[in-house]
């Protein structure tokens, strides 16, 4: 079910300012390297990368072929020492799914910070996030390998104060110290050492119309259903009720699908975010996002029943990808060497 590749030889680029000698941001001795992947992100990696400027040591766009602006808008970024940035670096690769695409990318970028943020183009740090980072690691990092954050929705242009808030998700690491564990979407960062939870949140900023929802949900419902027809939901986590809080979702995640009741487990997905979450304080908004994230469960929950019924496997269906943008080079990449 990988994607298809472009039409022509595709080869790695970049826009290249590298960093020199030892940088540090506002975390004290400790660095942060920021790294976003792209695909058609004009409307939102702008202002994702506006949001780590002055806080971050490195940015990097791993671009997947883009066909709008999303590089062209980065490589403005791309001057050195951008407020205090050395340069946000574009590189383009070929996506096959979300974890190998981190995965090459922490193989293969030249990072030097000493700890690594997964940022969506989407999302966008809160000074609070930052000030809570630079606290942390200038008192209590030794043997520190993670850090789990939260992500506040904000949707149709508005925060959701109340159902709004994502479960805690491990997306920064110490460098060197994570991999992702496989899946092709809703992929899970796995490190073995000593992890925190942040108080503070990172912004989700859902700018994108409904219908790029629904495009993009039907391709990760698609996934998950192929995961539970394969029996290998999990990637590497291991389900647990007791365990970090992605082994917990994948320990709810297959009693969820496996409950002889499943499909009215996506009622009661609404009601938790709609009512346990005190969702209908978000008024209608509230509303409609329990509602779309119920509508994804229950996706996937009829693409596996369709295969059981008729032997027909869930497609995912790619956007069309483009070629190399002319001004990525492969001489100035720092991934053509290993690419």
């Amino acid at each position: 079910m990988g994607e298809p590749k472009p039409s022509q030889d595709v080869r790695p680029g970049a826009t290249r300012n590298p960093p020199t000698g030892s940088a540090t941001a506002s975390t004290g001795s400790m660095s942060v390297a920021v790294v976003i992947l792209t695909f058609n992100e004009e409307e939102n990696i702008g202002p994702a990368i506006e949001s780590v400027l002055g806080w971050a040591q490195e940015v990097f766009v791993v671009d997947s072929f883009s066909v709008d602006r999303t590089v062209d808008i980065a490589r403005g970024f791309a001057a050195s020492d951008v407020r205090g940035v050395q340069g946000v670096q574009i590189v383009q690769h070929t996506f096959e799914n979300y974890s190998a695409q981190w995965n090459w990318a922490l193989d293969n970028l030249p990072i030097r910070a000493d700890w690594i943020l997964k940022l969506d183009a989407d999302e966008r740090v809160t000074p609070a996030f930052q000030a809570e980072v630079g606290a942390l690691l200038a008192r209590d990092s030794d043997g520190l390998e993670g850090m789990y954050f939260r992500r506040r929705l904000i949707f149709m242009g508005k925060a959701l104060e109340w159902g709004g808030m994502a479960s805690f998700d491990l997306r920064l690491w110490r460098r060197g110290c994570g991999h992702f564990d496989g899946r092709e979407v809703n992929e899970h960062l796995v490190v073995h050492g000593r992890t925190v939870r942040l108080a503070s949140h990172v912004e989700h900023h859902d700018t994108k119309s409904l219908s790029d929802w629904w495009d993009k949900h039907n391709r990760y419902s698609s996934f998950e259903a192929l995961n539970l027809i394969e029996r290998s939901p999990s990637g590497d986590v291991e389900p647990s009720l007791f365990g970090d809080p992605a082994a917990q979702r994948m320990w709810i995640r297959d009693r969820f699908f496996s409950h002889p009741f499943r499909f009215l487990a996506s009622a009661a997905l609404f009601f938790y975010h709609y009512v346990a979450r005190l969702g209908f304080l978000d008024g209608t908004r509230g509303f409609q996002a329990a509602f779309l994230r119920a509508s994804f469960f229950y996706m996937i929950q009829l693409k596996v029943l369709e295969y059981q019924r008729t032997g027909r496997i869930p497609t995912v269906i790619w956007p069309a990808r483009g070629s190399a943008h002319p001004d990525l080079t492969a001489e100035d990449s720092p991934t053509s060497r290993k690419d």
